[in-house]
């Protein structure tokens, strides 16, 4: 009785997950065609991946099934389909492109909040950039060829089948291709007939071939097309149309690179995982149009978002094995994929790549899951703000070593350059206000480490770290509810980047936070005593002796570098409750700015300006 499959990781790119993928929707096909149970299982095992049925398979009624498209033939505009018999349904690109960009510039012009109604456009296709792609990179005739070849096949459908379910239940090939060899023989012996023998493994398929050949032929004066089992092909052609995430990538001004991910599951439903990867592509896609470093980020986050959405605590669903409070990495690794560089006409393997997922988020009830999903919209907001094309990369390309990872530390290397940024924006009277985080999102990130948490709820941190705000983020000329006006502080500049340096050494920190407080301070004194004159009382953060003494303490105990990094975020943070923005419009502005007639005077804090 079979009740698993196994899948060996024998080529070493998404081209494993492809073919996985490829096969599994076969195994979905023929369970519903006959009626079986379809609950299934995908479990990555290490070296091989498992498709765990949830019922013995009966066989039987499957070798009867009749044939259906795997994936469908693709066609763009030079196409040749003269060889596709006409009753066939073919993917247009061209269509499918126009109806995705007819989608896409509603939901800009709707701001984001889209209405399903009978004058708003149908939803994309889940995979047209992946049939893009193939056209793009001029590789819909190999992928015709293959779909081809198993029409060809059609009269003997259900038998392919069952030999697929015989030949991958089995366990310890000696060979790499032993499953694959293995159907070929099974299928002879029933049928009499031979598969398919070999196809082009062209790049889209198999990364590893430079220019459509292989590494060791790429030495070589030979350029004889890769060759690859016909099967094996056919399987991840399958997985790469129907579970692929594509798209353009702009890395110049008018030169465009194709990205290609592949989802690695590893322990989720197949339902699961495909209802969570169709509503990113069709819904929520990463945006192509800043960057690669934006692009990465954008998908991380945009997946993150769609998982946490389709838990069943928000939805109306019943609840199913997808209903544990487990981090987001749990379900699935990573992403992996290959970056096709654009030469001219023809693209090439530029890079193969693994995109990290956030393991920091731990929701464990429906509170923190809410709460996670607004700090996903808070990241995509500030991100969105920024793009390569205005000189953003490196604040780009930091933020994406943190997203991608599983290091909640790597965000404060991000955030240290970002504060500088916050302060020059602020500065320019001509800059839209830069995006902050806010701190109740940084509570949420940090509220799982227990070092994290006895440090930000520290009430002599705080105060430091609000000094911080007031001194950096909130001072010079500032947006209020009553408009712009003009504090009677200036804004202290560098400080992100002094402490930041100068955490290596705890001597060398607590002189440059000393430096910082006694002038804030001082500063405190003097405005004081003008205000006092005038009968006004100054609406600003005092500290203390007792708090410097206090953050020494937090020095010796824990790490400098992690103290001076959490005073960074904190400090460049927003501290008030921001009004409702639309996180989809990258045009709208926010006021992110602190009102300062909202704050109550520092007696009513219980904050002394004794020093």
């Amino acid at each position: 009785m079979i009740e698993r499959l196994f899948v060996t990781k024998k080529i070493g790119t998404y081209a494993d997950t492809f073919l996985m993928l490829g096969l599994v929707q076969l195994v979905e096909y023929a369970l519903k065609g006959t009626n079986q149970k379809t609950d299934i299982q995908l479990v990555d095992e290490g070296t091989r991946y498992c498709i765990q049925l949830k019922k013995a398979v009966n066989l039987e009624p499957i070798g009867k099934l009749s044939y259906t498209n795997p994936f469908p033939p693709v066609k763009g505009k030079k196409t040749d389909i003269s060889k596709i018999s006409q009753e066939t349904v073919i993917f247009d690109t061209v269509e499918q492109s126009d109806a995705r960009k007819l989608y896409r510039d509603y939901v800009f012009q709707q701001r984001g909040k889209v209405q399903f109604n009978e004058d708003a456009p149908a939803p994309p296709h889940p995979s047209t950039q992946n049939g893009v792609v193939l056209t793009s990179m001029r590789h819909d005739r190999n992928h015709n060829e293959l779909w081809q070849l198993g029409w060809q096949n059609k009269d003997h459908y259900g038998v392919l089948l069952v030999t697929l379910f015989q030949a991958f239940s089995q366990e310890n090939y000696s060979s790499l291709n032993g499953e694959t060899k293995q159907v070929a023989e099974l299928f002879k012996q029933a049928t009499g007939r031979h598969l398919p023998q070999e196809g082009s493994a062209v790049k889209v398929y198999l990364p590893t071939s430079v220019q459509g050949v292989n590494r060791i032929k790429a030495d070589s004066n030979k350029v004889d097309s890769q060759k690859a089992d016909w099967l094996s092909l056919w399987l991840i052609a399958g997985g790469l149309f129907s579970f692929g995430v594509a798209e353009r990538v702009k890395i110049a001004e008018r030169v465009y690179d194709w990205r290609v991910v592949a989802l690695e599951p590893l322990d989720i439903q197949l339902s699961k995982y495909r209802e969570v990867l169709d509503k990113l592509r069709k819904y929520n896609p990463p945006s192509g149009g800043h960057g690669i470093a934006r692009f990465d980020a954008e998908l991380v986050l945009r997946f993150c978002q769609q998982l946490l959405n389709s838990h069943p605590s928000q939805v109306d669903a019943e609840l199913d094995d997808f209903d544990l409070w487990q981090p987001i990495n749990h379900f699935v690794s990573n992403f992996v994929g290959t970056h096709f560089g654009s030469k001219g006409q023809v693209y090439g393997v530029k890079e193969v790549f693994t995109l990290g997922l956030p393991g920091w988020i731990r929701p464990e009830n429906s509170e923190e899951l809410t709460d996670y999903l607004k700090v996903l919209n808070e990241h995509l907001f500030v991100i969105g703000s920024l793009s390569a094309e205005e000189g953003h990369s490196e604040l780009l390309a930091a933020y994406r070593d943190f997203i991608t990872g599983t290091n909640l530390r790597r965000f404060f290397r991000f955030q240290a350059s970002y504060a500088d940024y916050i302060v020059k924006r602020l500065a320019d009277p001509k800059a839209k206000p830069p995006r902050l985080f806010s701190i109740a999102g940084l509570n949420t990130m940090t509220k799982k480490d227990t070092d994290f948490t006895k440090i930000t709820t520290d009430p002599s941190f705080l105060r430091i770290a609000k000094a911080i705000n007031q001194a950096t983020v909130y001072a010079g000329k500032v947006k209020t509810q009553q408009g712009v006006i003009e504090l009677d502080w200036q804004r202290t500049y560098g400080l992100a980047q002094r402490l930041s340096s100068q955490s290596g050494s705890k001597k060398d920190f607590l002189s440059e936070i000393t430096d910082f407080l006694a002038k804030y301070q001082a500063e405190n004194l003097r405005l004081s005593e003008q205000l006092l004159k005038e009968g006004k009382s100054l609406r600003r953060v005092w500290t203390t002796k007792e708090d410097l003494d206090r953050l020494v303490e937090l020095v010796e105990n824990y790490d400098t570098v992690l103290v001076a990094n959490l005073l960074i975020a904190y400090g460049y943070a927003r501290w008030t409750k921001a009004k409702e923005v639309d996180l989809e419009d990258e045009n709208a502005d926010i006021n992110d700015e602190q009102d300062l007639n909202n704050l109550e005077p520092t007696e009513n804090l219980g904050e002394s300006n004794n020093d």
